[in-house]
C-alpha cells in the first residue's frame, strides 16, 4: 500500500533494492554461518592458512578480472530504450565472455604460481593442491554480476533469490556433515567449491532463458561478440578498476609477512565480519544505478537528482544504524560468531567501522558516475585509497600486527569515500542541463522515424 503512494522510478529502485537485499541478506547468513563453522574447524592458525590461500587465489582473479554488471546496466539499458535488442544481445555475450575468459586466464596464472612458486605467495607445499582446488572458484563466480544484471533488467530478480539460496544451502549443510565428520581444510574447500558451482552455474542459466523478457532478443541465436566502441572503453575502464582494487588483497599478504599466522586469522576474521556489512549497501547501490541509468539516458535530470537524494539519505541512515549498533556491541558480536579463541577481533573491528561507515554511508553517491557511463572516477578512489592502505600497513602493520592491518584498512575505505563525492557531484550538476532540450530531441527522433 506505501509503496503506491511513491513515484514510479522510487518504487523500481525499491523492488530491486529489496529482492537484491533478500538475495543480500541470504549471502550473508550463508556466509556467517560458513564463518562461523569454518573457523571451529580450522582455529586461528588453520583459519590463517586458508586465509593466505583465499587471498591469493582472489588477488589473482581479481587482477585478471573486468566484471560486466555495470555495463550490462548501463548500455544494455540504453541499446534496448533506443530500440537495438541485437546490440543488447551482444553486450551481454561481451560481458560475460571477457569475464569468463579472463577468470580461465587467472587460473593458468594461479596454477603456475602455486606449482612453481608457492612459497611466493605464503602457500606451503603440504597445501598446493587445496590452494590449487579453490582456485576454481574464481572461475564459477566469474558471470555473476553480469548474470544478476540481466536478471534485473528482466524484473526476475526472484529466480536470482532461489538460485542464491539454494547455492547457500549445499554449501552450509555440507560443510555441517564435515564438522561432525571431523574434516579438515580439503573438505572445507570443497564444500565451499560446491556452493558457488550450485550458484554460479544456476545464474548463467537463469539469465539466459530471461534475456527475451529484457528486450534482448537472439541472445543464443549469435556469436558476435562486437559491441560500440564506448561499451569497450567502459570495460577497459572496468578491468583497470578492478586490477587496482584486487590489490587491496595485499592486506592479508602483506600482514603475513610480518606477523604469526594466528594474527592473520584474527584479521582476516574482523575484516570477513566487516565486509559482510557492506553487502546490504552493494544491493541498494544495484537497485539505485539501473535506475540512474535510465533517467539519465532519457534525460529527466530533475528525476535523477531526486532519487539520489532519497536513495542517499538512505544509504547515510542505513549505514549509521548497522555500524553504530557494531560499534556498540563488537564485543559480544566477536565471541558470538567466533567464540573465545578470536577475542582478539573485538579491537579490530572497532577499529575497521570507520572506514566501513564512510564508505557505505555514499554508496548509493558513488553509483552515479558508472551510471552515466563514466568509470574513471571509480578508478581513481580505488587507486588512493589503495595507496594509503599500503602506506598504512607498511607502517603499522611490522609493529602492531593485525591492529595495523586494521587500521590500513579504515584508510582504505575513508580515502576512497572522500575521492569520489567530488566525481558524483559533478554528474548531478550536469543533470541540470539534461532538461534544457527534451522537446528537440523528442522532434529529432520522429523526423527520423518519418524518414525511415
Amino acid at each position: 500500500m506505501l509503496t503506491r503512494l511513491l513515484p514510479s522510478s522510487d518504487r523500481r529502485v525499491a523492488r530491486q533494492t529489496l529482492w537484491m537485499g533478500a538475495i543480500t541478506a541470504v549471502q550473508i547468513l550463508g556466509g556467517l554461518a560458513h564463518l562461523i563453522i569454518s573457523a571451529r574447524i580450522l582455529g586461528p592458525e588453520g583459519f590463517g592458512v586458508l586465509a593466505v590461500m583465499i587471498a591469493a587465489a582472489t588477488l589473482i582473479h581479481a587482477l585478471m578480472s573486468a566484471p560486466g554488471g555495470e555495463a550490462v546496466t548501463t548500455f544494455v539499458s540504453r541499446a534496448v530504450a533506443e530500440g537495438r535488442p541485437q546490440e543488447a544481445a551482444r553486450i551481454l555475450r561481451f560481458t560475460i565472455a571477457m569475464s569468463l575468459g579472463l577468470s580461465l586466464i587467472a587460473y593458468v596464472f594461479i596454477a603456475a604460481l602455486i606449482l612453481t612458486a608457492s612459497s611466493l605467495l605464503g602457500i606451503e607445499n603440504d597445501h598446493r593442491g587445496v590452494a590449487l582446488m579453490y582456485g576454481v572458484v574464481g572461475i564459477l563466480l566469474a558471470t555473476r554480476t553480469e548474470t544478476l544484471a540481466a536478471l534485473r533488467l528482466s524484473d526476475r530478480v526472484s529466480l536470482g533469490l532461489a538460485i542464491a539460496l539454494a547455492g547457500v544451502l549445499t554449501r552450509v549443510a555440507l560443510l555441517g556433515v564435515v564438522w561432525l565428520q571431523g574434516g579438515g581444510m580439503f573438505e572445507v574447500v570443497l564444500t565451499h567449491i560446491a556452493g558457488v558451482a550450485v550458484s554460479g552455474l544456476g545464474m548463467l542459466a537463469a539469465a539466459t532463458v530471461s534475456t527475451a523478457r529484457a528486450g534482448i532478443t537472439d541472445f543464443l541465436a549469435s556469436l558476435s561478440l562486437r559491441v560500440p566502441p564506448d561499451v569497450a572503453r567502459f570495460q577497459i575502464g572496468i578491468f583497470g578498476r578492478h586490477t587496482v582494487s584486487a590489490l587491496y588483497s595485499l592486506d592479508t599478504l602483506l600482514l603475513a609477512q610480518f606477523t604469526a599466522a594466528a594474527d592473520v586469522g584474527l584479521y582476516r576474521a574482523a575484516r570477513q565480519v566487516t565486509d559482510t556489512g557492506h553487502y546490504p549497501f552493494q544491493a541498494l547501490r544495484n537497485g539505485v544505478q539501473l535506475e540512474y541509468s535510465k533517467q539519465w539516458y532519457s534525460r529527466q535530470g530533475g528525476t535523477l537528482r531526486r532519487t539520489a537524494l532519497m536513495s542517499s539519505l538512505v544509504s547515510f541512515a542505513s549505514a549509521a544504524a548497522l555500524f553504530g549498533l557494531l560499534a556498540v556491541f563488537h564485543r559480544p558480536i566477536a565471541r558470538l560468531l567466533l567464540g573465545e579463541e578470536f577475542a582478539g577481533v573485538s579491537q579490530l573491528l572497532l577499529i575497521m567501522i570507520s572506514g566501513a561507515f564512510a564508505a557505505n554511508s555514499i554508496s548509493a553517491l558513488a553509483a552515479l558516475p558508472a551510471a552515466a557511463g563514466w568509470v574513471w572516477p571509480s578508478v581513481a578512489g580505488e587507486m588512493a585509497g589503495l595507496t594509503a592502505s599500503i602506506a598504512v600497513i607498511v607502517w603499522l602493520a611490522p609493529v602492531r600486527g593485525a591492529e595495523g592491518a586494521a587500521w590500513a584498512n579504515a584508510a582504505y575505505f575513508i580515502v576512497f569515500a572522500v575521492v569520489s563525492i567530488p566525481f558524483a557531484i559533478s554528474i548531478l550538476r550536469q543533470s541540470r542541463r539534461l532538461r534544457r532540450k527534451p522537446q528537440r530531441a523528442a522532434c529529432k527522433c520522429r523526423m527520423e522515424s518519418r524518414k525511415q
